[in-house]
């Protein structure tokens, strides 16, 4: 996020210790989807849309098929990074990682640089959430994917443990309808004012999202924005994702940690000027990454061997 609006974020998820949430536990907190087995490639698309007469919004989304093979979440510049408090512009982790297409991915604490909320990479919990209630996605060993609140239990389990966990802050889509207003009561704390969560939803602002289609492939969403200037409200992305066949999705670090990677490449527009250059704008060092990189061969040693890194 864009350090103007970091008094919620930043100060939380992790930071941040939830009051009783036995009302959340009182219907199911969370919702799974089987993943799609379809043996394409991910597709990319470049938008324009309007979500308001006159103004234009740009942004990109990928449509990610067979998400248990081919979606990974990555520590910022690979395996050590949260461990090491790393903020790596995105389109670097993409790099080292392999990854065909990307997107920034979790929170982080912008002082220290700690990967905020919990974080399974490649079946290795790398950052725990420590009580803090925060919406969150993963995939399941069994490909199923998960999108909701999820307990200390939920997430640690062995039956069906997670492969790739990563927390974000709202969600946005619940079973195909708009889910903010629940999600802002239920992740809200003593600690900060409903009108300060509520101006972060309403806010203009660059956006990324997580979310899945009714075939079961992964949706990956990124806003270009410049808070308070461009961009998207999160009410903007649920209903763009609602009618582009989204059925569940949580909202990532948006702001200037925003950023799409196409081939290594940066493709989205920064807000934020480049430090050596400012005629230029170059990507923000962020955290985690969700990273879509090639289906692993059967037999092929190079690929497992990379993706048990």
């Amino acid at each position: 996020m864009t350090r103007e609006t970091q008094p919620m974020i930043n100060s939380g998820p992790s930071s941040r210790r939830h009051r009783d949430r036995s009302v959340v536990w009182s219907q199911s907190s969370f919702e799974s989807w089987a993943s799609s087995s379809d043996p394409h490639p991910v597709s990319t698309h470049t938008f324009i849309s309007e979500p308001s007469r006159g103004r234009y919004v740009h942004g990109r989304l990928a449509v990610v098929p067979d998400p248990l093979r081919t979606l990974s979440v990555l520590e910022p510049g690979g395996p050590g990074g949260c461990w090491l408090n790393l903020l790596v512009p995105a389109a670097q982790t993409a790099r080292s990682g392999g990854c065909k297409v990307a997107v920034n991915a979790g929170f982080y604490n912008a002082s220290t640089g700690q990967c905020l909320g919990h974080v399974i990479s490649k079946g290795h919990v790398v950052s725990r959430s420590r009580g803090v209630l925060n919406a969150q996605f993963g995939i399941r060993s069994d490909g199923s994917l998960v999108f909701g609140y999820l307990s200390k239990k939920d997430v640690l389990q062995q039956k069906n443990p997670f492969v790739q966990l990563v927390s974000g802050v709202v969600w946005l889509l619940r079973d195909g309808q708009v889910y903010i207003n629940h999600s802002l009561q239920v992740e809200n704390d003593e600690n900060q004012s409903m009108k300060l969560f509520r101006d972060f939803a309403d806010m203009l602002s660059a956006r990324t999202a997580v979310g899945h289609d009714a075939n079961g492939s992964v949706v990956l969403l990124q806003v270009d924005g410049e808070t308070l200037h461009r961009g998207m409200s999160l009410w903007e992305v649920a209903d763009f994702l609602k009618q582009n066949g989204v059925i569940n999705a949580i909202n990532l670090d948006g702001g200037g940690s925003s950023s799409f990677i196409l081939n290594g490449t940066l493709a989205s527009y920064p807000p934020d000027p480049c430090v050596a250059d400012r005629r230029w704008r170059c990507g923000r060092a962020v955290s985690t990454v969700l990273c879509v990189h090639p289906r692993p061969c059967k037999g092929c040693r190079k690929h497992a061997l990379h993706l048990s890194q």
